[in-house]
């Protein structure tokens, strides 16, 4: 190598941190890993970068005991991801890129974000296992004003929900009465910042939301109905089918043998939610022995890096 071409190799490697900053904040997420793996000082100089966020989230395939994952972006192209901290596990909530995940060895709760590996501990859940359950959450976790909210049935008659604000040692519990509010299945959860509300829906077969306010922690049940417009008349849409209706599991490449069940998430360009989905094998698939069981996460394509201040709550 001539001293000409070895000097030039030394100039990509020194080029000046508020030169190399701005293009990383302007970059995708998979340009964005590349541009972090040129050298050490591309990857301090784009520290802060979090990734162009895409109109549509993507969606990371996991499950089978194998930290091997499948993640699909918005062109459909197909990546493979080592991620060993979603072993055993589901992920309950997605939002703004962040994963909030239920380890089931252990029973521990954590916020994850897949892309970075940053991790943010959680005080002990009150549940040691999962039953139906689905949350949401109103800000990234490494907020002053993160609120997490976890619902699920507490038996027939009761729903449980479990809150948690930044920086709480503990879960508040707070019980609501199932036959008053006529929730059947919880399949999507959203925040409503304006209001301060959680919203929990219940798609099938009348669609209903319960509503709960993060100042008085009432809960109030309504009907959606729409208007003589067409419109929602709550703050938010819903797809229910989204899964199947973007044909994901051919996109995939997903044996006829496979079922998956999803956890949803909330858009972050018109706010509309995509409600989680069990997919079952095809029809005509009954040998139980030769089929798979995976689990499925949308996902907004974010990077995200935390202190180690932020990495327990």
């Amino acid at each position: 190598m001539t001293d000409q071409k070895k000097k030039c190799k030394a100039q990509w490697s020194d080029l000046p941190p508020e030169l190399l900053s701005p293009i990383a904040e302007s970059l995708d997420l998979i340009d964005l890993l590349c541009f972090r793996g040129v050298c050490k000082s591309w990857k301090s100089a784009s520290s802060t970068a979090s990734a162009q966020s895409s109109a549509k989230p993507w969606f990371l395939v996991y499950g089978e005991n194998s930290s091997e994952c499948q993640l699909l972006c918005e062109s459909n192209k197909k990546y493979t991801i080592s991620l060993p901290e979603l072993v055993g596990a589901t992920c309950i909530a997605s939002s703004q890129g962040w994963l909030l995940v239920f380890q089931e060895s252990s029973g521990s709760v954590f916020f994850f974000c897949p892309f970075s590996r940053a991790k943010i501990d959680l005080p002990n859940f009150p549940a040691s296992q999962l039953s139906d359950h689905i949350a949401a959450f109103s800000s990234p976790p490494t907020s002053q004003d993160c609120i997490l909210c976890v619902i699920s049935r507490a038996d027939n008659d009761e729903w449980e929900l479990n809150l948690l604000r930044h920086g709480a040692e503990e879960w508040t519990k707070h019980n609501y009465s199932s036959k008053m509010y006529k929730i059947d299945a919880i399949k999507g959860a959203a925040y409503h910042k304006e209001g301060r509300e959680f919203y929990f829906y219940d798609p099938k077969p009348h669609p209903k939301v319960l509503v709960f306010s993060t100042d008085n922690l009432n809960a109030q049940c309504y009907q959606i109905v729409r208007n003589g417009l067409g419109t929602w008349t709550l703050p938010f849409g819903y797809c229910k089918d989204y899964f199947v209706t973007e044909n994901l599991k051919n996109k995939l490449e997903l044996a006829e043998n496979v079922s998956i069940s999803t956890c949803g998430i909330q858009m972050e360009i018109g706010g509309r939610i995509i409600c989680g989905e069990s997919i079952t094998a095809a029809d005509g698939v009954t040998d139980q022995s030769s089929s798979r069981q995976l689990k499925g996460v949308w996902i907004h394509p974010r990077f995200y890096q935390v202190s180690s201040n932020n990495q327990s709550r």
